[in-house]
Parts: structure tokens; C-alpha cells; sequence
């Protein structure tokens, strides 16, 4: 089962360490409500669900990409279909201490614009995911949020299973339900309000009551609180003699308010 450590390589090299700033794509109200049709101005990392087969060179930053398009972008992942499996992390970050305190409610909407399938070799897909993470790094040095994972991989026996985060054991991945693996355009939703310990992830109409997971992390991470608005994509996991696939989906209309 894949696991969610750290951003560790994003902190170095990304906005973990500047205040985010609007780009032309995002529109704000006052700024406590946020959105936009596409995600641009949203960084775009490498995460830790990587794997390269022997001989590979490892994953980098030139195998995932975000291309925005006028009303949606694409989410990509293994963009040079090498044998490898890539991680492709695009959040939207805002440093403010009253988001640690304020009750968030967010939106996307995405959809594979694959059909997974064992007869696929070009196009394929391990995961999608996505989550709203609070980091207090200047109190209890914990990250509190929710996240969400869908597995789209045709050869996994946990094909269309839906997962939420938990905070157990340092971070696992727990199934909360199924959903099969289709063209369709699907609507996430997440609640957080971190001093009430509540969270809610709706997934079309379906609602899930989640516990707030809360995840330590190490001394690499700065001392400010910063909330953070992520999607996500995991290219197909190749082993040491599989083909590599590209992965992509289509993400639109975003919103945060809080």
C-alpha cells in the first residue's frame, strides 16, 4: 500500500518557504475565499509514491507536469512513459495562523480522461488522490487534515477502492468504499475545522464522517502555519520489467473558502 511521508524535496525547492502569492487564473474575494477554473499558480512537485525499474534513472521533475488549458488543467504523471511509477503533487499554499483556526470547506472537480484497462499499455494510472492539510509548525509541529485516494491500477486486486488518510501508525491509508474506475466527471469535497476535530469528505453524494488525522513531521519543516489545497497523481507502478504508462486527469473549478 503506498504511503504519505513528507514533502520534504518540495520544502527545498518550492513555495514552502515564500508566501503564496494570486496568480491571473485565481480569483479572491476577500482572501479567505479563493477560486478558479484551472490551477494555475499552483506549485507543482515531485512526491514520494516514486519508483524507478533497474537501470532507470530516477524520477524527477521532468516526468510529471500540470498543463492548464482554458477551463480545466491536467494533472500528469511518467509524461515520457519511462519505466518507472511518478508522483505528481499540485497544491495551492497560503501561510496565515488564522487558517489553523477557521473552518475550511473546499472543491474541485476531476475525471480521468482514460478508460484503466489490462489492454491499455500507453495509458494508465495507479492512483488519484487529493486532501486539505493545515501544518502548525509554530505549536505542535503537526500536520491536521483529510485526504483521499482513489485506486485506479486494473492489475491491483483493490481496483476502485476509496481511501481516506490516517493519522494511525504515522500515516496509513484505510479503505472507506468503492467506486469504479470511469470517464465521468466527479466532485470532491472537503470539510475541516481543526479546533472542533471534525472533518467530512463528500465524494459525489456520498459522505464520509472522517477524524481529523494528525501526522508529525521532522525538523526539516519550517516553524510557520500555512494551509495547503492538494491534488494528486501516481502513474502506474511498472516493476522491474513492465512498461512504463503516463497518467493524467483532468482537473476544473476549484474553490476555498474559510
Amino acid at each position: 500500500m503506498l504511503t504519505r511521508r513528507t514533502f520534504h524535496e518540495a520544502i527545498a525547492a518550492f513555495a514552502f518557504a515564500h508566501p503564496w502569492k494570486v496568480s491571473p487564473n485565481v480569483l479572491a474575494r476577500p482572501a479567505s475565499r479563493l477560486r478558479g477554473k484551472t490551477l494555475e499558480g499552483w506549485s507543482v512537485v515531485v512526491g514520494d509514491g516514486v519508483y524507478a525499474a533497474p537501470g532507470e534513472l530516477p524520477v524527477s521533475s521532468d516526468d510529471i507536469a500540470t498543463v492548464h488549458m482554458r477551463r480545466s488543467s491536467l494533472v500528469q504523471a511518467n509524461i515520457q512513459r519511462r519505466p518507472i511509477m511518478a508522483h505528481n503533487i499540485t497544491f495551492l499554499r497560503i501561510v496565515d495562523e488564522r487558517t489553523l483556526r477557521a473552518a475550511h470547506e473546499c472543491h474541485y472537480v476531476f475525471r480521468l480522461p482514460f478508460t484503466p484497462s489490462l489492454d491499455a499499455p500507453d495509458m494508465n494510472g495507479e492512483t488519484v488522490e487529493g486532501g486539505l492539510f493545515v501544518w502548525d509548525g509554530a505549536n505542535t509541529r503537526m500536520e491536521y487534515g483529510l485526504a483521499f485516494q482513489w485506486v485506479v491500477n486494473p492489475w491491483s486486486p483493490s481496483f476502485g477502492e476509496l481511501r481516506a488518510w490516517s493519522g494511525e501508525k504515522g500515516g496509513v491509508w484505510v479503505p472507506i468504499g468503492s467506486l469504479l474506475p470511469d470517464n465521468r466527471w466527479h466532485r470532491v469535497r472537503y470539510w475541516l475545522d481543526i479546533p472542533a476535530g471534525r472533518a467530512r469528505l463528500r465524494i459525489d453524494n456520498r459522505v464520509f464522517e472522517l477524524p481529523v488525522a494528525a501526522t508529525s513531521k521532522d525538523a526539516s519543516w519550517g516553524t510557520e502555519i500555512a494551509a495547503r489545497l492538494q491534488f494528486e497523481v501516481i502513474s502506474l507502478y511498472p516493476g522491474e520489467t513492465g512498461a512504463g504508462a503516463m497518467h493524467a486527469v483532468e482537473v476544473k473549478d476549484w474553490h476555498w473558502k474559510w
